[in-house]
């Protein structure tokens, strides 16, 4: 790697991010060094709203077209034993490499080292907390409340992994709890009361069995999925259990909302014993891929390849821009495979790759 290429200023970048561990809850010392690092940089506005920081220029170009580039700050969990935050080769391993601090990293690389008076773009970068955890508590909604202007824009990209494709819209993702309901017994005298375990056997069989559903939205494949991820239920090991509950996370396609959620498992449950609720909903996002920003964005032009399309089979802030009638688009270099794995880890010349067709996006003579 030669001294001052993009790829050591990326490396310098991501190490920034994650040298500071930020698991969802924990972001507050991550967003305090962030913003030593970038509150004074000259021509910038910084506004910090809990454990979000906005950055804005000072002397904004009205007639120049918004556009957000936004990063989450915090991670999951990490694994038994952590992840040691190191290089091998192109790799470079630690909680959050893929998911999504590359991505971060990006954002910091445009921030310092971008001449944002050869662009066209009126730039705003969102650095933000809690996209983790469930829908309501994502600290954009803390910062669309505190800076309503953030959403007064043209386009917003997500850094979210995508290995530099661009992923268009987002599945919506919903939690159901599921319960049925019995009557204990003795378990030496199972027929005096009403197994609610067993009860719920056919409902769990039928999701063993369900297939991956594909719904087609604007010529890009969506799966709808339906997957149960919790079970509790039972007293003692000699009771015949009155209760199971289980949680089922449901993923949905574009254009479809709560009502067919609801739809949905009024069908897997009628005749059952069982009742349930949407205990946390997150919307679909749309793809937009005619909005003229996001095609000049994917046609790339001079030494550029267009860049490959792909439907988002994940949740993402998009939904939540497109919910404030904001245009948005995932492309990240992280990589979904990566994504929460145990030894999470990025490529460093896929930073080095995002960068450079940014740049030469922000810089582009329509």
């Amino acid at each position: 790697m030669r001294e001052g290429s993009i790829e050591e200023r990326m490396l310098e970048a991501l190490l920034f991010f994650l040298e500071r561990p930020s698991v969802i809850g924990n972001e507050k010392t991550l967003c305090d060094d962030l913003e030593a690092r970038v509150g004074g940089l000259p021509g910038w506005r910084a506004e910090r709203v809990e454990n979000n920081l906005i950055l804005s220029r000072t002397s904004p170009d009205v007639s120049r077209e918004r556009l957000v580039f936004a990063g989450h700050l915090d991670t999951v969990p990490e694994p038994e034993g952590g992840i040691e935050v190191r290089e091998e080769g192109e790799l470079v391993y630690g909680r959050g490499a893929s998911d999504m601090k590359a991505g971060d990293a990006v954002m910091l690389a445009l921030l310092e080292g971008f001449d944002w008076g050869a662009s066209w773009a009126e730039p705003v970068f969102v650095f933000y907390e809690h996209e983790e955890g469930p829908y309501a508590e994502n600290g954009l909604e803390a910062v669309f409340e505190e800076c309503p202007w953030v959403t007064d824009a043209e386009l917003a990209i997500i850094l979210e992994p995508t290995e530099n494709a661009l992923e268009a819209g987002c599945i919506g993702t919903a939690q159901i709890e599921v319960t049925f309901h019995g009557t204990p017994s003795h378990s030496a005298r199972p027929w005096q009361g009403e197994n609610a375990l067993t009860a719920a056997g056919a409902f769990l069989a039928a999701l063993h069995e369900r297939p991956a559903e594909e719904v087609v939205v604007d010529g890009l494949a969506f799966y709808e999925v339906v997957v149960p991820t919790m079970a509790r239920g039972g007293s003692a090991k000699n009771v015949v259990p009155d209760e199971l509950w289980i949680n089922v996370n449901h993923r949905f396609a574009p254009g479809r909302g709560r009502d067919h959620v609801e739809a949905v498992f009024e069908g897997l449950l009628r005749g059952s014993n069982a009742s349930f609720e949407v205990v946390d909903f997150a919307p679909s996002g749309s793809a937009e891929l005619g909005h003229p920003l996001l095609q000049a964005f994917i046609a790339g032009g001079g030494d550029l390849p267009a860049l490959e399309v792909r439907p988002k089979q994940a949740w993402t802030d998009v939904a939540r821009f497109g919910r404030e009638g904001v245009a948005a688009a995932n492309f990240g270099p992280g990589s979904p495979s990566q994504a929460h794995q145990r030894a999470e880890h990025v490529k460093l010349p896929l930073l080095a790759e995002c960068f450079e067709r940014l740049r030469a996006y922000l810089t582009y003579t329509p």
